[in-house]
């Protein structure tokens, strides 16, 4: 993996090739933005590029270095990631007391956080001290959704760069290039991915499929007969051991969305759905702009309190009945 071959992620791109140009790297980067969009796929290439036995001004990715650090088998590359819910301070310990030792075959020893999202408070505060005080020839750079998620002491003491939303076309084209799906099946990836090349949902195509159909039928529908259906297919989403609670809440937030993009007179080749315009155009006279905002609030709540081991089927069956309650149908 090159910096080169990193699609969609221009600017990005362009401030960490200055800051190699310049030798101005900072000890620590945080790369935030939305999941599925190559902020990792990033990390990993600056990390190859840093260290490519090629000496040049990008990875070649063939040299011994550059795949070691691919498959996570170099020695002086690290990545940690949560733990269950969260990264730990046990892993962070660990993690520190690695990245103080002196570089055993590398020009920097890289360190990256995935999901710094999930640092807890003692974690946090743990790898906090490292930053005030970064050993030399080192590079720490942390992953994550939102730097609203971390410390501000942290994020004040890297150097940030946000990563953009890929666009549709761009979408497509790394879909295109990752899996071997047909059309249609990559454009219902391309809806479920908001914005990200979502290519490990790429087998289970079917199942998003039927939920996505599914969800979108009820919500042109919302009868009370349509609802109980609904209901009872919720209690075997939740319980699912394959989590489709969560493909159903992604249905319904780019749903969501889409609706609002409509209200706003935005351009149509821009929704999520595209290829759905004309039930975003009928469900849209169902629901208020602002019950729109309101139940997307929702939905991210519900997302949240899944997540703290809520009740899933209480959780979701809640979502639905603020829905119906929301519609003016």
């Amino acid at each position: 993996m090159s910096l080169q071959q990193i699609l969609g992620q221009e600017k990005a791109i362009r401030l960490i090739r200055k800051a190699i140009s310049h030798e101005r790297i900072p000890h620590a980067w945080l790369f935030s933005g939305m999941a599925h969009i190559g902020k990792y796929k990033t990390a990993l290439a600056l990390a190859q590029t840093l260290n490519c036995l090629e000496n040049g001004d990008d990875a070649c990715g063939h040299c011994d270095f550059c795949r070691q650090i691919e498959h996570e088998h170099f020695p002086d590359f690290r990545v940690v990631r949560p733990e269950g819910k969260n990264i730990r301070i046990a892993q962070v310990r660990d993690a520190l007391d690695w990245l103080h030792l002196r570089p055993d075959r590398a020009k920097y020893r890289v360190l990256i956080f995935e999901d710094a999202d999930q640092f807890n408070r003692e974690s946090a505060n743990a790898f906090l001290k490292t930053l005030e005080e970064p050993p030399p020839d080192t590079l720490i750079i942390l992953i994550n959704l939102n730097p609203q998620n971390l410390l501000e002491t942290i994020v004040s003491r890297c150097q940030h760069i946000r990563f953009r939303p890929l666009s549709r076309e761009m979408v497509l084209e790394i879909l295109r290039a990752e899996t071997e799906l047909s059309e249609d099946q990559l454009e219902l990836l391309v809806s479920f991915g908001a914005g990200g090349a979502r290519s490990d949902l790429a087998l289970q195509v079917e199942l998003m499929q039927n939920i996505q159909d599914s969800v979108i039928g009820s919500l042109t529908d919302l009868s009370a007969q349509c609802m109980e259906s609904m209901l009872q297919r919720t209690n075997d989403w939740a319980k699912s051991k394959n989590e489709e609670w969560r493909l159903v809440l992604d249905v319904l937030e780019n749903w969501f969305r889409d609706l609002a993009w409509i209200k706003h007179h935005l351009p149509h080749q821009d929704l999520f759905h595209a290829q759905k315009k004309q039930e975003l155009e009928q469900c849209s006279k169902r629901f208020r702009l602002e019950d729109v905002y309101q139940f997307s609030k929702d939905l991210a709540e519900t997302r949240k309190n899944i997540e703290l081991n809520a009740n899933r089927t209480l959780a979701l069956e809640s979502l639905w009945i603020r829905l119906k309650h929301y519609s003016t149908v």
